[in-house]
């Protein structure tokens, strides 16, 4: 795996089984540091399992979501619990961020056993692919009491980080959910740009840059007094008188 992807491990839990289960987070990578992120909004995400998820095939639909990673522990709230998500759509370098899939509408084999995979890619403005390409990656697997619920992909997590020499523009992450027991796929999509840091201004040898936080203040400048001309005085003029 390269520096920009990385497949985080956890515990397989499902919203169905109303389990509470923390899942097991990798720790952000060394070089993470503290950006700007710019989320869609900031609200509630509510899960209405008997409305199911704008993308769907058949009983199975689900969404793609992108959001940092310091929120994925709003996926090990109880079932039926309000999660608070920041939808990311814009990010700086440095920014760790978490793909997340939510579905519902799986099916269960003749002992009741699920088995849910995805593969997942992410390819870059210039259309190459950006990190690792995933393939087959456990998303729910095992048996369940009953399946009408949400679920996600907290089994295995997809962390994806922005490096400094990334080119800005639109990253497009592609997944497809394959629910094994009935053969059905579901290919889901979204975007994330990445964003260019503003760049400091140049420094000319000599010459030191003002401040840019530094509040703007500057003294008036008093126009000088016009001063007052000197009236000039004319010579009187006598006029001779003939004789």
């Amino acid at each position: 795996m390269t520096r920009r992807t990385a497949l985080v491990l956890g515990l397989m839990w499902g919203l169905a089984a109303g389990s509470a289960v923390a899942a097991n987070q990798a720790p952000a990578p060394d070089n993470a540091k503290p950006t700007i992120l710019l989320p869609n909004t900031t609200s509630t995400t509510e899960y209405n399992p008997s409305r199911g998820f704008p993308d769907k095939n058949g009983p199975l639909s689900g969404m793609l979501i992108v959001i940092p990673q310091s929120e994925v522990e709003e996926f090990n709230k109880p079932s039926g619990a309000e999660r608070h998500l920041n939808r990311v759509s814009r990010a700086e370098a440095g920014a760790v961020l978490a793909i997340k899939l939510v579905f519902v509408g799986i099916e269960t084999d003749w002992d009741n056993n699920v088995d849910v995979v995805y593969d997942l890619s992410i390819t870059a403005p210039d259309g190459r692919l950006y990190g690792d390409e995933y393939s087959s990656v456990a998303g729910v697997k095992g048996k369940q009491g009953r399946t009408q619920g949400v679920y996600d992909n907290r089994n295995k997590v997809v962390l994806m980080q922005f490096e400094d020499h990334d080119v800005p523009g639109l990253y497009t992450i592609k997944a497809v959910l394959r629910d094994k027991v009935v053969g059905r796929e579901l290919p889901l999509q979204t975007q994330v740009e990445l964003i260019a840091k503003a760049s400091p201004p140049t420094q000319i040898p000599g010459v030191t840059a003002p401040d840019p936080s530094a509040p703007v203040t500057m003294a008036p400048i008093a126009d000088p007094a016009p001063q007052a001309k000197p009236v000039k005085k004319g010579k009187k003029k006598y006029r001779k008188r003939r004789r």
